[in-house]
């Protein structure tokens, strides 16, 4: 399996951050351009979506501590330095490996559905 080969530093920021495919390419964009400040519509256009889905990917970034929201304008800018290392090692190896990347993100869902169907499993004293 592809993602056995990702650090569990980024497998766990990638459960616990990353909630789609959209969302860490969001982060990686604005990442890769610091000092530009992105307005929902020029995220919208650049990601091609809606833009109800780019406030959305925008605002859930932020309350993670990944962006910082001044105005109608966000920009990459993580709360401690260990998130900022944490995407700058995300971002590398997005390049070096992006199947396993994708796998990760793709897999937590059924990790997740697994975790509450198996809190309702009668279990035996």
């Amino acid at each position: 399996m592809p993602t056995s080969r990702l650090p569990l530093d980024i497998k766990s920021f990638l459960m616990e951050s990353i909630d789609s495919v959209t969302h860490l390419e969001v982060l990686l964009m604005l990442y890769q351009n610091p000092e530009k400040q992105w307005d929902i519509e020029s995220i919208r256009k650049e990601m091609r979506s809606s833009l109800s889905s780019a406030s959305q990917q925008l605002t859930s970034l932020t309350e993670k501590g990944l962006l910082r929201c001044e105005g109608n304008y966000y920009s990459y800018s993580p709360s401690s330095a260990e998130l900022d290392n944490k995407v700058k090692k995300l971002h590398q190896l997005y390049h070096e490996m992006p199947v396993a990347i994708v796998t990760c993100i793709y897999e937590r869902p059924a990790e997740k559905l697994k975790n509450f169907s198996d809190a309702f499993k009668i279990k035996k004293d």
